[in-house]
């Protein structure tokens, strides 16, 4: 298969590459490229005519580009208007270039914060009706409703996963500090995308995906059941410590943080 990404140079990308690129043939993008490698296109999200340009005999494309530079609970007027311009409009931008190139599949990258309203100790399902907190979780729920709107309209798979943060279980530096339940193992992370590529699915579905922990309180049977997906990793098992949820949140609009770890994806 032909496999675009999109921000493939970014958190994700940088782990998911090396394991397809010996599999499929890839197109990777990034806002910037400065390499000789012909896989590699910088392109902007935001100008349509650059996307459709790189999308021409593509069969699925995975979608991991976001706004860069603050995560979570960062609230700014500026930055969020780089959030709207990236996750919204660049997002319309890829599903309107896939339409038209006739691409079969999109899988799309929404964020744990999309539902981060379910506040502990609820179960959260699978699928939920979105409950987003703050401006970058609204934004990741619109490119959301986006995919629906292509899978209904145009025919297009659409498969939107809903993650947490990913640990880099190789980083001995990664267990310095306490971590939320349901971040994720990126070999677990990893093993989702790839099962998605292969999964045989039509129309739209919205799925969550996070990493095992004793306190897991998001559904997996969705995952487990449309993705065969298993997580493989307990973080707790590996020497991280689960730090407490909080049990409410700062209205958005307030700058709260640099990093917003509570709130990232």
């Amino acid at each position: 298969m032909k496999i675009l990404i999109t921000g493939a140079k970014g958190t994700i990308g940088s782990k998911l590459v090396p394991v397809l690129e010996d599999k499929h043939e890839l197109c990777l993008l990034s806002r910037i490229c400065n390499t000789d490698d012909d896989r590699w296109h910088q392109v902007d999200l935001v100008n349509l005519d650059q996307v459709l340009e790189v999308m021409q005999g593509i069969d699925i494309v995975i979608h991991l580009a976001i706004a860069t530079g603050h995560e979570g609970d960062y609230e700014d007027d500026t930055f969020n208007r780089q959030r709207f311009d990236v996750n919204v409009k660049g997002t319309y931008n890829l599903f309107e270039a896939s339409q038209r190139a006739g691409v079969k599949k999109v899988i799309y990258t929404s964020s744990l914060t999309v539902v981060w309203g379910y506040l502990p100790p609820s179960w959260v399902g699978g699928d939920v009706p979105a409950k987003p907190v703050g401006t970058y979780a609204l934004t990741k729920h619109l490119g959301e409703q986006i995919a629906v709107y292509y899978s209904q309209t145009c025919g297009l798979c659409a498969l939107c996963l809903r993650i947490p943060k990913p640990i880099d279980i190789e980083d001995p530096d990664s267990k310095k500090a306490s971590i939320l339940p349901q971040w994720i193992a990126f070999p677990d992370l990893v093993q989702a995308y790839e099962l998605a590529l292969e999964t045989h699915l039509i129309g739209s579905k919205t799925i969550t995906v996070v990493g095992e922990s004793s306190k897991r309180r998001w559904d997996l049977s969705l995952a487990e059941k449309l993705l065969g997906y298993s997580p493989q990793y307990r973080l707790e098992e590996l020497g991280y410590s689960l730090r407490e949820e909080p049990s409410s949140y700062s209205k958005p609009g307030v700058v709260i943080g640099q990093t917003g770890e509570d709130l990232a994806n």
